[in-house]
């Protein structure tokens, strides 16, 4: 086709625009209208019940055989369950964004049926129910009357029989649920008593019940095969019941005597609602409410027009005094947010228009781009048709961004051709081919480059890549429409329209805009000169900007979607555990009134009895919130926050309740509320207790945090219960079984489902249960009879006790693990990125090892979406990059395009970070379309330099000239696009968040990139053509050109490029083995603090043990050498350190050689050279930094060591020191006692000499002290040894030890924090030492296994090299050279090293095990040491007082001579031997906590 044939055939041109209209009009008409595109990940919910089971018995009989069935359902990301004590139990499976809700919901159906043989028969016969959930709510329906006949069961049974089947049938509808139904039920309420006194059991009442009311086939008289018979009759009889009459009348016993037993004899039977669990209001009157559900992919406003055209019809049939409607309807919120998208892309398309005919100062150029940017829009809605998708947020607002950009095509187009009319003053169409001919390449390289930038992002996976998909493929099928418009319809209006301009003088607007861009572009010009001669300062700054965006980038607030005002949010009241649910009418009932009272309110919708949460619960009630319409909530406070915020103050007036106020979720189906969902999961050996604990735990410091607000769980961890302790064996005895006896305590008070009945060709359920007064309290239980073997009847109350008790109200799991959801909202100022690192930083700082965290709802997502803004940029540049280089046939001058984009993206940081905005999806969105516009306009630029590059122009002069050329184009195509983002910064109304973070980031960004973007483009230009040619941008370089200049840039690029390679790391990062740590180090103590909250200094009070154990540090020669090693091990690591850059060396080398080859060809052959080497092996695989992680942990061994060494050198001082007291305290006692001897001596003496004693009394007196005489030489050689040991830790001679307090005076902790196990492993340093032990041995199997792969190594050098030294200077040199050696065969040695360096490994985990377990061993040991050592030092002191005072009974009778003097010496070795084994046991007591704190880690 030639290029000019569109031009030459306008009719054809335009067909094909119209066609393009046509097949977008068709699909305007046919695209379905929803607020979000089907980004909610499907979402499957199986439904069981089990009447009078509690939370734990449906926990274990129930949820956990279906739990294990349905783990592992293909395409599964979680499952969550709640098992409740109303016995209803709730299990959804959420399923990845791109599985199949109706292929998930077959699969989970057979996998539960797999598991009902394991359930119990109750849950099978009430059944089980599996369903796909319904993304959103799309409308609400309620029934009301004022007429007191018509209550709320009436009301709610009319709705199910008249109105719910009805709509269910309507297209578009998925699912209508009757919220807080009340079925009709026959209920049979049974008089205990009676039932009792007449010999009877619940279970003949349910015996009678199936017998009597079943459905039968009776057969028919003359089925053949017959003969003679010319009349078939059937048989029929009467079957199921119907009335009450007719259960009243069902017989239970037909006594001997004749009479009857009837059903009313012993029960009070009643039609009536099966179920009184919950109720259901609407603006506190009684209400039948239908929650209508919209099929995926379903017209919503379609839908939502047929529902009310069907209930019009409907209610026409309605009795007097009852009528409906639709407090809450979703499509309002719908219809008014697309109006406002709609209002907004009509502001924008005006503003653009107006832009583009204020800068082409001409109706009829200004009429082109005005045509051909509605056709490119028109067009795009047939393409979403096709392709699935639907008007919704994300499309339109993709819509308003295309319109800036679409308009590009055009402009350009006009203003090329107009410029051309005006400078070579040629033909139109002339004019028109030559402009095409310039413009074509640069249009389609343009479009590639912006398709190159939507369409990778849209393969992203998740929601992620869902919103993504809506924007990008939305803008990249209106960006190549409008290529094809601008490439066919404008060059033939073109030809058509435009006319050489008459040179006549224009208006003032357009003169004195002629002017502005005049002097601009003369500015403009000026700063690119001066630009140009300042490149390192140009260079400085870009360099700024890349810090500032990688920091900002990490410093501003992230989130997933803003919070929107959609017209409603949800109030959940929490009364105390266990109030009824009359309490909880009153309050809900009081808070309902005081809503309907606030100008913003419509409707206030309550289910009473239910929690969105725990489900059916009698002291939880629910209240949606419906405001008023947009239009009626424009003035101050009546936006959703500031109402929720009055109520969050009124509930400050209810001391007895705990209340709730949440948004709905951001996107509607995605979790049950707005703001945070996190779980905390009992992993490992962790019980329910400890999961209570950690619970308790973390909402404590959860609620302190002050990024968070709003913190709360539906943990119901304690609520009373009263526990039926059965009397097994005397039950056993009496012959009744034990399922009697439940069965008959579930039937009183749980409610039992029977069987059906049938009415208003239904069918409905029949239910047992005590009458109200015979199940209000515990004493009840005495008027539950069961009958014995030999047929007698028993109480309840004599098979077992009861006794008041908590447990669980409801159990959550999560994937098949005990949970304490936790919900919490972002506070005022911060993201909800910021408050999920702050929940998870406080569940790793507070909560033990076997609590973990998961996250659930759109919390889920956004962790799984984050930080995919890198990911996603650098895919957007790579694609860009590739483009160009394949437009260009250079790999070079790409590179001027792409560096000049940060500019714009450092734009929109600090748009939003100016205006508070948040770093979520829309603006990465907005931050992806931006980087396409830059790139468009600096394609412009450097497009147009390359064709003059190419024809010999000066790169300097060329980024000018086109700079200049440009200019205009840029601007107004820019302007165009920002004042088309202006409706979206100042956005109001429905979906306004959205707006304002989608526009805000882009209207900052390109006004950033039109007033210093546009400079560094033609810069960048000029220095990659310069880099190119290897001369400096300013000046040629003084230094000697090198040759062949050209062959060095693929070298340099593989340089790059192995740079960038050198990222990678193979092989496996280190991760803790697991070691299955205890639940505590000791049961009785359940602190969580440490010993490193005690330094030694505050432990050891005495001043003179202080100074030695300073001195011991100091001196010690173990710690010098400790320390000389870690010198060495700091030299080591960063030689290994170094090995990651380059070695530069400096060779001067200077040779003098003479060949002489054959012997007469004597040549002498100098050489000298200087030159700069170059020599960088490339590790691309890791191996030097697997090595030099190998390195660093071997210093971190050697710290560690030197730490251990100082814990050891501080309890061996203290342990040495303690003993010494203890010495010369031993010493003292026993001195004195010589002297209590030698005066006993002297006694003994003067009485035998006086004939009062015998000899050997005397002699006696003389062999103990000659005894104690022999101690005191034997202490005092311990006392010099121990000196000598203390000064060798001290690092000196032998010498005298100064002495501070006495033993007795030692005061010591009586108790050590023992702290948490995981404490330990980072306390002790041998363990931690062993650890990185352990990390070095992973990091040589690291080192191993990257050997088996090449290594590549750049080696070169530049300089001079000369054969004659005066031409040294003249004579510039250089190499560069590449090195791969690959390892092909070694007969194995390399696999043989890795395998080596894993045994390595595994020995060091085992060693690593061995150490910890050691380790737990000494607290062990160090803990009942000091527990025995107090006891014995206890018992010691009462054994000396005793002594002490035996000693003095002695001695009076020994004086009144009632006993001999053996008795004294007896007396006085018993107090010798007393005393110091008193000062024995308080050493012992003081070395055991100086082993203890050791133990623990203390002392470093």
């Amino acid at each position: 086709m030639k290029p000019g044939f569109f031009i030459d055939r306008p009719v054809f041109s335009t067909v094909l625009s119209i066609l393009i209209v046509l097949v977008g009009l068709i699909g305007l008409i046919m695209l379905p209208i929803e607020q979000y595109p089907q980004i909610t990940p499907p979402v499957v919910k199986i439904g069981a019940t089990y009447p009078g089971a509690n939370a734990l018995t449906l926990s274990q009989a129930v949820a956990t055989p279906i739990e294990q069935e349905l783990n592992g359902t293909p395409g599964m990301i979680y499952m969550q369950s709640s098992s409740s004590n109303s016995g209803s139990l709730n299990i959804t499976v959420t399923f990845d964004v791109s599985a199949n809700p109706d292929l998930a919901a077959v699969e989970v159906q057979n996998r539960v049926k797999l598991a009902e043989s394991r359930l119990p028969a109750e849950v099978i016969q009430n059944g089980i129910t599996i369903e796909k959930q319904a993304p959103s709510q799309l409308m609400t329906l309620t029934l009301m009357s004022d007429d007191p006949k018509f209550d709320e069961i009436y009301l709610s049974n009319f709705a199910t029989i008249n109105v719910l089947d009805v709509i269910r049938r309507i297209p578009g509808v998925g699912r209508v649920s009757n919220i807080g139904s009340r079925y009709y039920g026959m209920q049979i309420w049974v008089y205990p008593d009676r039932l009792a006194n007449m010999g009877l059991t619940v279970k003949d009442l349910q015996d009678a019940l199936k017998d009597q009311n079943r459905e039968s086939a009776a057969g028919e008289f003359g089925k053949q095969p017959i003969l003679d018979v010319d009349v078939t009759l059937p048989v029929t009889s009467s079957g199921r019941l119907s009335t009450v009459e007719e259960f009243e009348n069902i017989v239970i016993r037909a006594n001997s005597d004749g009479s009857i037993v009837r059903m009313r004899d012993v029960a009070r039977v009643s039609l009536e609602a099966s179920s009184y669990s919950t109720e259901s209001g609407i603006n506190g009157k009684n209400a039948a409410i239908l929650g209508i559900y919209m099929l995926p992919g379903a017209n919503a406003l379609e839908v939502a027009k047929s529902v009310r055209a069907e209930m019009a019809e409907i209610s026409k049939n309605f009795p007097e005094g009852v009528e409906y409607n639709f407090p809450f309807d979703m499509t309002e919120y719908i219809s008014q947010s697309v109006h406002e998208v709609y209002k907004t892309l009509f502001e924008a398309l005006f503003l653009v228009i107006l832009v583009v005919f204020l800068s082409l100062q001409n109706w009829r150029a200004a009429l082109i781009p005005t045509i051909a940017v509605p056709i490119s829009l028109i067009g795009t809605f047939g393409f979403m048709l096709v392709m699935g998708f639907s008007l919704n947020m994300l499309t339109l607002l993709g819509l308003i961004l295309a319109i800036g950009i679409v308009v590009d095509d055009a402009i350009v187009v006009v203003e090329n051709v107009e410029r051309i009319i005006n400078e070579e003053n040629i033909s139109t169409r002339e004019a028109t081919h030559r402009a095409m001919k310039e413009l074509s390449g640069a249009l389609i390289a343009t479009s590639m480059v912006l398709v190159a930038v939507f369409v990778p992002v849209s393969f992203l996976s998740g929601i992620t890549g869902q919103l993504y998909r809506q924007f990008s493929i939305t803008i990249a099928v209106s960006v190549m429409l409008s290529t094809v418009v601008a490439l066919t319809l404008s060059p033939a209006m073109c030809a058509i329209i435009l006319r050489p301009s008459k040179h006549e003088k224009k208006n003032i607007v357009f003169r004195k805009i002629n002017e502005w861009l005049e002097k601009g572009n003369h500015k403009y010009t000026n700063i690119l000169r001066r630009v140009m001669n300042m490149p390192k300062r140009i260079l400085a700054g870009f360099g700024m900007v890349l810090v500032m965006i990688f920091v900002m980038s990490h410093l501003l607030p992230t989130s997933f979607i803003p919070e929107e005002d959609q017209g409603f949010f949800t109030v959940e009241i929490e009364l105390p555990e266990g109030a009824t649910l009359e309490r909880t009418r009153v309050v809900t009932d009081r808070l309902i009134d005081f809503l309907n009272h606030q100008p913003a309110v419509a409707y206030v919708q309550n289910v009473t009895g239910s929690s969105g949460r725990l489900g059916t619960t009698q002291n939880r009630a629910t209240l949606t919130v419906i405001l008023k319409p947009w239009e009626e909530r424009k003035s101050g406070d009546m936006g959703v926050e500031d109402v929720m915020e009055t109520v969050r103050k009124e509930l400050y007036y209810y001391p007895e309740v705990v209340g709730y106020v949440n948004r709905p979720p951001v996107i509607p189906g995605l979790g049950e509320s707005g703001g945070l969902e996190m779980q905390l999961e009992a992993r490992g050996d962790a019980t329910w207790d400890d999961l209570v604990q950690a619970t308790d735990t973390f909402l404590y410091y959860a609620k302190k945090a002050p990024e968070l607000h709003s913190v709360s769980s539906a943990m119901q961890a304690d609520i009373p219960q009263i526990y039926f302790d059965v009397d097994r064996d005397h039950a056993k005895f009496l012959g009744i079984p034990m399922a009697d006896i439940f069965s008959t305590m579930k039937a009183y008070l749980g409610s039992v489902y029977v069987n059906d009945f049938n009415m208003f060709n239904r069918i409905y359920r029949v239910y047992i249960q005590a009458e109200a007064p015979y199940r209000a309290n515990k004493e009840s239980l005495g008027l539950f009879f069961v009958r014995t073997g030999s047929g007698e009847m028993v109480p309840l109350t004599a098979l077992g006790t009861t006794q008041y008790t908590t447990g669980p109200g409801t159990i959550k799991r999560f994937n098949m693990f005990s949970t304490a959801p936790i919900n919490a909202v972002a506070a005022p100022g911060y993201s909800t990125g910021e408050a999920m690192k702050a929940l998870e930083r406080i569940a790793k700082e507070h909560l033990s090892d076997n609590i973990a965290i998961e996250w659930s709802g759109l919390s889920y997502q956004e962790n799984k979406a984050g930080g995919q803004t890198g990911f996603i940029l650098a895919l957007i540049f790579l694609f860009v990059f590739l483009f160009l280089a394949a437009q260009y046939e250079s790999w070079i001058v790409p590179i001027a395009v792409l560096l000049s984009l940060p500019i714009a993206a450092l734009g929109a940081f600090l748009g939003i970070w100016v205006t508070g905005l948040e770093n979520d999806v829309y603006f990465q969105i907005g931050l992806v379309t931006l980087i396409g516009l830059a790139a468009k306009n600096a394609i412009l630029i450097v497009e147009f330099a390359k064709v003059q590059v190419d024809e010999g122009a000066d790169p300097v002069q060329a980024a000018i000239h086109a700079a200049q050329m440009r200019f205009r184009p840029i601007l107004m195509t820019s302007l165009a696009f920002v004042l088309g983002m202006l409706p979206l910064v100042l956005a109001s109304g429905p979906g306004s968040a959205s707006r304002h973070s989608i526009g805000t980031g882009i209207f900052f960004g390109m006004l950033v990139a039109i007033t210093v973007g546009i400079v560094m483009v033609p810069f960048f230009f000029v220095l990659i053509y310069k880099i190119k040619k290897g001369i400096r941008l300013n000046q040629i370089s003084r230094m000697p050109r090198i040759p062949h200049i050209k062959k060095v840039a693929p070298w340099m690029v593989l340089a790059l490029s192995m740079l960038a390679l050198s990222s990678c790391k193979l092989g496996k990062e280190y991760a803790r083995p697991d070691l299955n740590l205890p639940e505590s180090i000791d049961s009785s103590v359940t602190d969580t603090a440490s010993v490193s909250e005690i330094p030694w200094q505050s432990l050891y009070k005495d001043t003179v043990l202080q100074g030695l154990i300073n001195k011991a540090l100091e001196n010690n020669k173990d710690m010098k050498i400790a320390a000389a090693k870690i010198k060495e091990m700091v030299a080591a690591k960063r030689i290994s350190f170094s090995r990651l850059f380059p070695a530069v060396g400096a060779n001067l080398h200077a040779e003098k050689e003479v060949l002489n080859y054959g012997g007469n060809n004597r040549k002498p052959d100098p050489e000298f050279d200087a030159k700069l080497t170059l020599a960088w092996e490339l590790d691309l695989w890791g191996n030097i930094r697997w090595a030099n992680e190998a390195d660093l942990a071997a210093y971190m061994q050697s710290v560690e060591a030197q730490r251990a060494l100082k814990l050891t050198i501080v309890a061996g001082v203290a342990s040495s020191y303690y003993q010494l007291c203890a010495l010369d305290q031993e010493l003292s006692i026993v001195r004195q006692t010589l002297e209590a001897r030698k005066e006993g001596l002297h006694l003994a003496k003067l009485r035998y000499e006086g004939g009062l004693t015998s000899e050997t009394a005397y002699n006696q007196a003389v062999v103990e002290l000659a005894r104690t005489e022999t101690l005191i030489p034997n202490l005092e050689r311990q006392i010099k040894i121990k000196e000598s040991d203390l000064a060798m830790l001290l690092g000196d001679y032998s010498h005298d030890i100064p002495r501070g307090q006495r033993l007795s005076e030692q005061q010591l902790p009586d108790a050590l924090p023992i702290g948490l196990p995981s404490s330990l492993l980072e306390r002790r340093p041998d363990i931690r030492q062993a650890e990185f032990s352990l990390k070095e041995a992973n990091a040589q199997v690291g080192v191993a296994y990257t050997d088996l792969f090449p290594k590549i190594a750049l080696t070169g050098n530049l300089g001079f090299e000369s054969a004659e030294l005066g031409d040294l200077l003249k004579s510039p040199a250089w190499f560069l050279g590449g090195n791969l050696l690959q390892p092909l065969f070694a007969m194995g040695r390399n696999k043989a090293k890795v395998k080596v360096a894993q045994a390595k490994y595994e020995q060091e985990v085992y060693s690593y095990e061995k150490t910890v377990i050691g380790a737990f061993k000494e607290v062990n040991d160090a803990i009942v040491s000091i527990r025995k050592a107090k006891e014995v030092r206890q018992s010691q002191a009462k054994l000396e007082i005793a002594a002490r005072k035996y000693l003095e009974l002695a001695q009076l009778q020994y004086i009144n001579g009632v006993s001999s003097y053996m008795d004294v010496l007896d007396a006085q070795r018993e107090l010798l031997s007393a005393q110091l084994g008193l000062n024995s046991a308080v050493c012992s007591e003081l070395l055991s906590v100086v082993y203890l704190y050791k133990a623990l880690g203390g002392g470093y």
